[in-house]
């Protein structure tokens, strides 16, 4: 719930992760303004936050004062303290948080090197001894810090805050389902039914809850929530005779695709009003149809498509009058064919 609406998630802030996020401020005013003067006390961040923001930026070394010579990302992007694990190992603790200035001023990181010189230690020494045979500092020019999850280069509340969502799974729908014209109501119920969350047969016989054995529509499937939607004949009806009333019957359901692959599939066949029109119509229609089914199990009426379709249309003439206006195109289409 806390994810982002890209992420499958609604978008609810994680009030932790948030705290993250601001605690990263800190350390990015820290690295990048160090003449403040509450640069002088120690900000105190969570390891979390520290281990984050070590790889979230990488530091251009110009003059070198501003930029931690072991743990900065300043030398091919890496940090030494990870590329050269061995040798950092054999620096005295004290000296680990030199500037690239202070070490490389009479080459004092050589005289830093404490610790047993073991063969690993003396390997990774040559390798740190050849790169900066070749590097140089720049006298007057101050260091540079980018922050890797902007395109500015520079930190933002915002860009910290999503970049701790990275590595989670995209989630295909989430623009049909949140930018399209429909109440919240709708757009939760087609949220639960992308991530299978919706009490159809099959879900409730995982949790071995009482549950028909098949479709209350069709009497001719496993309810399942794509069977439901889009699979099951009596929706296919539902389907055809709305979209044919707008002369979009062609979107119509054809194939064996799940409900949201049709629905994608189809509202790219469209484009413009037609395309937003055609999204809250299908999210209508699936929401209608959830609740007949529920009628049928819960009030035991009979499936009827004729009423299912009537209610759609009737829902949205009042779509329309309440300002969607993809849906009001839509019904002036349908109503120069008639």
């Amino acid at each position: 719930m806390t994810r982002p609406v890209e992420l499958g998630g609604l978008g609810i802030t994680n009030l932790q992760q948030l705290s993250w996020a601001l605690n990263l401020r800190w350390l990015w005013l820290q690295k990048t303004e160090p003449d403040k003067v509450w640069n002088f006390f120690p900000v105190h961040a969570p390891k979390q936050v520290k281990a984050f923001f070590s790889v979230a930026i990488v530091s251009e070394v110009g003059n070198g004062k501003n930029t931690c010579f072991w743990s900065d990302r300043c030398l091919h992007g890496q940090r030494l303290d990870q590329l050269l694990p061995h040798l950092f190992a054999a620096i005295a603790p004290r000296d680990r948080k030199r500037s690239v200035f202070d070490a490389l001023d009479d080459a004092r990181w050589i005289s830093d090197i404490k610790g047993a010189l073991t063969l690993e230690v003396l390997a990774e020494y040559l390798e740190l001894w050849d790169f900066l045979s070749n590097f140089s500092l720049q006298a007057e020019v101050e260091d540079v810090h980018v922050w890797q999850f902007s395109t500015t280069g520079q930190y933002t509340n915002k860009s910290a805050y999503e970049a701790l969502f990275i590595g989670a799974t995209s989630f295909g729908p989430w623009k049909q389902i949140w930018k399209s014209w429909a109440p919240g109501k709708c757009k939760f119920f087609l949220w639960t039914a992308a991530l299978n969350r919706i009490w159809t047969a099959d879900r409730l016989a995982r949790k071995g809850l009482s549950h028909p054995t098949a479709c209350l529509l069709c009497d001719q499937a496993e309810e399942t929530a794509d069977h439901l939607l889009v699979a099951c004949v009596f929706s296919r009806q539902v389907w055809f005779m709305v979209l044919q009333t707008y002369s979009l019957q062609t979107l119509a359901p054809l194939n064996d695709l799940s409900f949201f692959d049709w629905w994608m599939a189809a509202s790219n066949r469209v484009d413009g009003l037609v395309k937003k029109g055609f999204d809250s119509i299908l999210i209508l229609g699936a929401w209608t149809i959830w609740k007949h089914r529920n009628r049928c199990v819960f009030d035991g009426i009979t499936p009827d498509v004729s009423c299912v379709v009537s209610v759609i249309k009737e829902d949205l003439r009042q779509w329309s009058f309440a300002g969607a206006r993809g849906v009001s195109h839509v019904l002036a289409l349908g109503n120069q064919v008639v």
